[in-house]
């Protein structure tokens, strides 16, 4: 279910995609599902993440793990690992950060979420460790306004928790995806607005090839602007594999110059009876 009925933290999406290289001076990283998923789209444990609404939106159980390189090529080097879960509602995410000079980061999240009738909503709360201590919590709801249209909205950071140099703006982030060619298919967009105003916006697609094989095929783009529409960053994927998957995402500043981190991944899904 890669990113199927499937930055941040900071003040654009420009600044979001470089955290993963930072050093001790700005060490808040957002967990990289925020980087390249929507929070309309998406329903297995990578939802605690994104929006918590989408744990409520399928009665499914599903297993996450990923393992994220900045700078990738000779110098390149691990710098965030994220397990996680989900079964009806409940999921539990643990995101590892490798900063430069050794600091290491810790962030726990629980959350929960209910739906029906095409309406879900959900909790979430951060527990962030490694050098600080700090919590936050986010909430979110999702609306299927027609079979084809799913709106939601997130509100992240409540409690501005206080992550080692950082204090995390409270968020308000709306979207609306689009799926088309039988949900084979999706657009979405999303944006995020703080106090100060809009901080940025993200529009993306992703389409399923070979399904109904054993071995479909998925893939995803995004592009990520600040709040006048230039582009600040990229992200490019791909999956295979359908209840059990595989994929990989690489991110690039908004010159598509270099890729500054790659990540692999993998999502174990099953749908459960109620």
């Amino acid at each position: 279910m890669d990113g199927g009925p499937a930055v941040r933290r900071s003040g654009g999406p420009g600044v979001l995609l470089l955290v993963l290289t930072a050093g001790a001076s700005a060490q808040v990283a957002p967990n990289r599902t925020t980087l390249y998923l929507h929070p309309t789209d998406v329903t297995d444990a990578r939802a605690v993440w994104v929006n918590p609404a989408g744990l409520g939106s399928a009665q499914e159980a599903s297993l996450h793990l990923d393992l994220t390189a900045g700078d990738p090529g000779p110098a390149g080097r691990l710098r965030q690992v994220t397990i996680g879960f989900d079964s009806r509602g409940f999921a539990f995410g643990y995101q590892r950060d490798l900063f430069d000079g050794g600091a290491r980061g810790h962030t726990y999240r629980l959350g929960y979420a209910g739906g029906r009738k095409g309406l879900a909503a959900g909790v979430a709360t951060a527990l962030y460790r490694g050098g600080t201590s700090s919590s936050g919590w986010d909430v979110g709801v999702l609306y299927d306004a027609a079979p084809s249209i799913t709106l939601g909205a997130v509100v992240e950071n409540i409690g501005r928790p206080m992550v080692r140099d950082s204090t995390l703006p409270v968020s308000y982030v709306p979207g609306a995806t689009l799926r088309l060619a039988g949900q084979r298919a999706a657009l979405s967009a999303h944006g995020r607005f703080t106090s100060g105003g809009a901080a940025g916006y993200a529009f993306g697609g992703r389409a399923g090839f070979r399904e109904g094989t054993t071995l479909p095929i998925r893939v995803l783009a995004r592009i990520d602007t600040d709040r006048s529409l230039r582009r600040a960053g990229f992200a490019f994927g791909f999956s295979v594999g359908g209840q059990d998957l595989a994929g990989a995402v690489a991110t690039t500043p908004g010159d598509l110059g270099r890729f500054d981190a790659v990540s692999v991944y993998g999502v174990s899904s099953r749908r459960l009876g109620r």
